[in-house]
């Protein structure tokens, strides 16, 4: 199932780096959260993907909130420089892919796997006094890294600008991002390329091309409850991907120009 991992929302990328950050708030008096949780997430196999899954795990939930190293709701993250209303940072991301292998379209093909993303992000606040409320502009570059599919890899790199708006709604926390995605030719390939030994009658042999990858929008929601004493979280999120007019379009694994994910989590603070 692929899943694009927002830190603003996300709350599996635990499954592929061993740890949750996600859905802290902005409670800066503490240094770390301790907890654990479960979470849900529906979205297709892969991006282009018309086949569709549930996937639901157990939640290790982690915070911490340094000087310069961060696990938060907006990820792991190293701030390195600030300046007034823009941030420096070192970001990471992942896509989770665990069942690949059940693609009819894939049939006979590697088994894609799912991808760690690292890199340096130019982050400019745009309104607003913090990055806890207001529209702030993110401009990521990541190396990707797949790892659980055939061969751990490189597959290339994406660059991904952003615009994030967040603000307190009564008891609720808003996010919504939207944003361009564009990737070189190697991470194109490695989703939408048809090698001539994979080709078929019905699967092409077929050569992706790097450049732009699609649009995308996606909203979340979070809040503290208190229940019978115990301090929780609850999160949920839906986004949306469009990759018409990409340069894989004509790919034969590419099912459907518009992708849509979502997915809720509860969370147990213990400390």
């Amino acid at each position: 199932m692929f899943l694009r991992l927002s830190f603003y929302k996300l709350f599996l990328v635990c499954l592929t780096f061993g740890c949750t950050h996600v859905f802290a708030e902005n409670e800066l008096d503490k240094k770390w959260e301790f907890g654990v949780g479960v979470g849900s997430i529906y979205g297709p196999d892969y991006r282009g993907s018309s086949e569709y899954r549930n996937y639901t795990a157990p939640i290790p939930y982690v915070i911490y909130r340094g000087k310069y190293l961060r696990s938060d709701r907006e990820g792991i993250r190293g701030q390195f420089l600030t300046f007034d209303r823009i941030q420096f940072t070192f970001s990471a991301n992942a896509a989770i892919t665990p069942h690949t292998a059940e693609n009819k379209f894939r049939q006979g093909m590697p088994e894609l796997g799912s991808t760690l993303e690292l890199g340096p992000s130019l982050n400019i606040q745009l309104t607003g006094d913090e990055t806890q409320h207001g529209w702030q502009l993110q401009l990521p570059w990541r190396a990707v890294y797949a790892v659980g599919g055939k061969t751990d890899q490189f597959v290339g790199s994406i660059f991904q600008p952003q615009f994030i708006f967040r603000d307190q709604w009564d008891q609720w926390t808003f996010s919504y991002r939207m944003g361009l995605t564009f990737a070189d030719q190697q991470y194109h390939d490695y989703y939408y390329s048809v090698a001539a030994q994979y080709a078929t009658q019905d699967r092409p042999e077929y050569s992706a091309h790097g450049g732009y990858s699609g649009w995308n929008s996606q909203a979340s929601f979070y809040r503290k409850l208190q229940v019978n004493n115990i301090d929780t979280r609850v999160a949920f999120f839906i986004g949306y991907d469009n990759l018409n007019l990409t340069p894989f379009s004509q790919s034969p694994l590419l099912e459907t120009y518009s992708v849509v994910h979502a997915g809720v989590a509860f969370i147990w603070v213990i400390k």
